[in-house]
């Protein structure tokens, strides 16, 4: 089955990221994608390997905007201010559509060392060292407000790292704000709340 393996690896990653290692079980998850439980011995061998590949394919789907970051923070040309909007609202249209990676990350990032050590080496060390140099202009500039880079890349990740269903609870604070239109609200927020123009 070619596509038994893809099925058990969106599965697995939501259940992961849901629940944890130890939330998660391999009963459930081979339900959740439609596929014999033995499938899992036969393309991952355990749940620990299991794992370790629904971390690859979010290492693989994040790629692309830590490269991204990576080219806006090399952007010398450009104001700083301009980058770090424009940095902001890649990250957090990058977790609109994938919530599931804040949640992995939340669950393992202090999971059991091993784990812990792979999420932070694979995943939130190069996102982090993609914006690190940005951050630190930034904060230089007075244009962000915090003592270390570091600090900054974690409040803007839980910031625009919000849950697949905000934008409906957030209707039902503010009616007049759109579903539609609340993930972009947030990040022009995020912006304005974040940010500070050079005096």
């Amino acid at each position: 089955m070619p596509d038994g393996r893809q099925a058990l690896l969106r599965a697995a990653t939501l259940a992961f990221s849901n629940d944890g290692f130890d939330g998660a079980d391999i009963r459930s998850i081979s339900i959740a994608a439609g596929v014999s439980p033995n499938l899992v011995r036969i393309h991952f061998g355990s749940k620990a390997e299991l794992w370790e590949a629904c971390l690859d394919l979010i290492v693989t789907a994040t790629t692309p905007v830590i490269d991204e970051v990576g080219k806006l923070s090399r952007q010398s040309d450009r104001p700083f201010y301009e980058r770090l909007s424009n940095l902001i609202t890649t990250v957090a249209n990058f977790y609109a559509v994938h919530p599931e990676v804040r949640d992995f990350v939340f669950h393992h990032g202090s999971d059991a060392p091993e784990r812990a050590v792979m999420v932070t080496e694979r995943l939130l060390r190069p996102a982090y060292e993609a914006c690190r140099s940005l951050f630190a202009a930034g904060i230089e500039a007075g244009i962000v407000r915090s003592s270390h880079p570091a600090l900054f890349f974690s409040l803007l990740n839980g910031a625009v790292g919000q849950p697949p269903a905000f934008p409906a609870m957030l209707n039902r604070l503010a009616p007049d704000i759109d579903v539609e239109e609340a993930r972009r609200r947030m990040a022009e927020t995020v912006v304005a709340s974040l940010l500070h123009r050079a005096a």
